[in-house]
């Protein structure tokens, strides 16, 4: 099973590159969205042979990581629709987090230092956006939520498990601020998009890629 999970995550790793390098320079979405297909893989290989204990949270992480494939499609259609995608996604990262780790004051103090970060970065641009305001802030906050929950996961369970879940919620929150840098500031340089689209994937692959050392 540790040749067979080795194996897996490697191919997965490296097509999961491939595909997006190739969106990169082409700028084609059916490549985004097979980028995202190979961590989405990745979480159904585990699902299909979880057992009892296990499998509430792989479908849960499963059901994620098909709603930031989804999101990938929805972006280049109707930019909101892909942004609730990504909302839909992270509740599910945050439910199988929560059922791994019991929230604890760490994470209510994590979670107020990421929110805050956010609003100080951000905050100047929310009277432009008139009542919708309170969905970026909602957004903002399910997302410092579900990074201080991955945290939460890293410290109080043994393994890389957690570690690497930590390391995606990590990666969605530098990635998701750097597109919000982008659109607010209106710099889409190319060197920000490829850090951008590296720390994206790297997030929902690391996530996924976490479910296969569960104990």
């Amino acid at each position: 099973m540790n040749l067979q999970r080795i194996f897996i995550l490697i191919a997965a790793a490296v097509l999961t590159a491939a595909f997006g390098q190739y969106y990169f320079r082409k700028k084609k979405p059916l490549f985004k969205a097979l980028a995202t297909c190979m961590p989405v893989a990745v979480a159904l290989l585990y699902t299909l042979r979880a057992g009892e204990q296990g499998r509430f949270v792989s479908l849960l992480i499963l059901a994620g990581a098909f709603f930031c494939m989804t999101a990938d499609v929805l972006l280049e259609l109707v930019f909101l629709a892909g942004v609730a995608a990504f909302a839909l996604g992270h509740v599910c990262f945050l439910t199988a987090y929560i059922h791994l780790a019991p929230v604890c004051l760490m994470t209510i103090i994590l979670f107020l230092l990421l929110l805050t970060v956010m609003l100080l970065l951000h905050g100047k641009f929310l009277p432009n956006f008139g009542s919708q305001a309170i969905y970026l802030v909602g957004y903002g906050a399910l997302l410092s939520f579900m990074t201080a929950m991955a945290f939460t996961v890293a410290v109080q369970s043994e393994g890389p498990a957690g570690k690497l879940m930590a390391a995606g919620g990590i990666c969605f929150y530098i990635s998701d601020n750097i597109l919000g840098f982008r659109i607010l500031h209106e710099k889409n340089n190319r060197l920000s998009g490829a850090i951008l689209l590296a720390l994206y994937y790297s997030a929902v692959y690391l996530i996924a890629a976490g479910l296969w050392f569960l104990p």
